[in-house]
C-alpha cells in the first residue's frame, strides 16, 4: 500500500482525566461528553490506552441557575448552564497519577496570574460599571482643563452606545 493511503480517524469528543484525591489507586474520574455511555468509555481506554476496566459509574451533575447580567437592561434572565457528566471508572491495575510541574513558565502562568488577578480587582460587570464612572470623571476633569472651565455645570453628558463611533 502506497504511504499516505491509511485513514485516520480521530474521535470527536473530549474526555478530561480529573486529578481526585479522594478515589483510591484503582479508580480515575472523567469529564465525558452528556451523550457518552459506560460502553463508550470502557472502549476508548481499552483500545486508546490499552486499559482495561472492571466497572464504571456515572452520574450527570445539574448546575446551578444564573442570571444573564447585561447593562443595558436592568431586567435579568435566568438560565441554567450545561450540565456535566462525570464518570468514575475501575481499574484493573491500580493508577498513580503523574507529579504536577512546579515551574509553569511554559504554560504561561504569570499571564494567567496577572490576568486573575486584575479579574478580581475590577469585580467582573460590576467593576466594569465602576471603571467606565471613573474613566467618565477623568475625561470630564479633562475636559474643564483644557476648556478652561470652572465647573460641571458647563458641560453637557451625554450617553453614546457602544456600537456607535465618535468622531
Amino acid at each position: 500500500m502506497p504511504i499516505g493511503r491509511n485513514k485516520i480517524y480521530l474521535p470527536n469528543f473530549t474526555i478530561g482525566l480529573l486529578r481526585s484525591k479522594h478515589l483510591p489507586p484503582k479508580y480515575a474520574q472523567f469529564l465525558v461528553p452528556l451523550n457518552f455511555t459506560k460502553l463508550d468509555i470502557k472502549d476508548f481506554l481499552l483500545h486508546g490506552y490499552g486499559v482495561k476496566t472492571l466497572s464504571v459509574r456515572s452520574y450527570v451533575v445539574q448546575q446551578k441557575v444564573q442570571r444573564i447580567k447585561n447593562l443595558n437592561e436592568p431586567r435579568k434572565e435566568a438560565y441554567r448552564p450545561r450540565a456535566i457528566k462525570r464518570m468514575t471508572v475501575e481499574l484493573e491495575k491500580p493508577f498513580v497519577y503523574p507529579a504536577e510541574p512546579e515551574d509553569l513558565t511554559p504554560w504561561d502562568n504569570a499571564l494567567w496570574k496577572s490576568a486573575n488577578k486584575e479579574r478580581q480587582e475590577t469585580g467582573g460587570v460590576a467593576g466594569d460599571k465602576k471603571k467606565k464612572k471613573e474613566n467618565r470623571s477623568q475625561l470630564m476633569e479633562m475636559a474643564k482643563e483644557k476648556f478652561g472651565l470652572k465647573s460641571t455645570e458647563q458641560l453637557e453628558e451625554v450617553e453614546v452606545d457602544q456600537d456607535q463611533k465618535i468622531r
